[in-house]
């Protein structure tokens, strides 16, 4: 039989110079062996392949599928808003949907607790305000850390605070109501939305720095303390800038001065603190933020900020939060955990020189 005539499988293995790797067999059950050679050169080939393959298949770029936008609080009020604002141009920024997931609890601890222990992919996020970044003063128990266990993303807006006061109060202007209240130390009471929230914060810090005695009388959450408020129950009320708007453009309560560093866009004949008292440095100024679990990479948090800062750029979304009161703003990842540790400084001070312990 010529060579020609002996089936492939049979002919003996040649390496790339021509030399005989093995020797032909006609008995199938006995294969030819390939030399050294041969195999080493042969698992290169093999290698060298699974490298091509393996560069061929593209990195999964992010974000892949749907993300989710967990709110701390139930629907109606003012998170709720802020997350239905958001949710629309940021699902456009990332071109995948952005699914709201309410989780109200303790105090904002389910939604906390969450974020914290989700998967570090960048698919969870969280609107947060402020009283995350002060949560170990205020609530030193919590299992959290606003460090450890968050990646800050970007702000999303700030909101003014704002004292009101009962019309049928004989106090017309905040200076005003501090000369009243040191008149009559211990006489007048002011309501917040409750015990430790952001507005029962500010109102301690006012009182600190104008060196006055009022009460706080805690209520569970503002829409009970503006029917005291207007029923003259109580003197005096700290709340959002958003909800009390109405009840001050119908002139139902009176606007006393905004806790920001400037006056607000939506009332701006009202002063701020620091205007109306001559107290230069006084300012406080509670925000709404995007973050996520602490250790997502960080090239993730770089695509999610700069998707925030697309979405806060919608013109839709600065209409509805300025109506609300708020001030959309974006930032750097950067720039969000620098603020966050500013207010967490901040509350941290207002805590020790009030004692104030827990918060909604």
């Amino acid at each position: 039989m010529s060579r020609a005539e002996i089936p492939a499988c049979h002919r003996p293995l040649r390496t790339a110079d021509g030399m005989a790797c093995g020797r032909a067999r006609p008995d199938a059950r006995a294969q030819p062996r390939p030399c050294r050679a041969h195999a080493r050169r042969l698992a290169a080939l093999c290698a060298a392949g699974l490298v091509v393959l393996a560069d061929a298949v593209p990195a999964q770029v992010f974000p892949a599928k749907p993300l989710r936008l967990i709110v701390r609080a139930p629907p109606g009020g003012g998170d709720d808003l802020h997350a239905r604002l958001l949710a629309t141009p940021l699902a456009k920024a990332l071109a995948q949907p952005v699914v709201l997931d309410y989780r109200p609890g303790a105090g904002g601890l389910v939604a906390w607790e969450i974020t914290a222990k989700s998967q570090p992919d960048g698919y969870t996020l969280l609107l947060a305000a402020s009283g995350l970044a002060g949560v170990r003063a205020l609530r030193p128990e919590m299992p959290v850390d606003p460090w450890r266990d968050f990646a800050w993303v970007s702000q999303v807006a700030t909101f003014p605070l704002i004292l009101t006061a009962n019309n049928a109060l004989p106090a017309r202007s905040l200076k005003d109501v501090v000369a009243l209240a040191r008149r009559r130390p211990g006489e007048l009471n002011y309501g917040s939305s409750g015990i430790g929230a952001t507005p029962h914060l500010a109102a301690e810090y006012f009182r600190g720095a104008a060196g006055i005695d009022i009460n706080h009388v805690p209520f569970k959450g503002s829409s009970a303390m503006y029917l005291d408020l207007m029923a003259g129950r109580i003197e005096l009320g700290t709340s959002v800038l958003g909800g009390a708007i109405p009840f001050v453009r119908s002139g139902r309560l009176r606007a006393l001065a905004v806790t920001s560093a400037t006056r607000s866009p939506q009332l701006p004949d009202v002063p701020t603190v620091a205007e109306a008292l001559g107290l230069k440095d006084f300012e406080f100024t509670p925000f709404y933020a995007i973050v996520t679990q602490g250790q997502t990479p960080r090239d993730t948090v770089q695509v999610l900020s700069a998707a925030v800062g697309r979405a806060v750029a919608n013109a839709e979304l600065r209409e509805g939060m300025l109506a609300a009161g708020s001030v959309p703003s974006a930032s750097t990842p950067e720039q969000m955990l620098a603020t966050a540790r500013r207010a967490a400084d901040q509350i941290e001070r207002i805590v020790k020189a009030t004692g104030i312990k827990g918060g909604d």
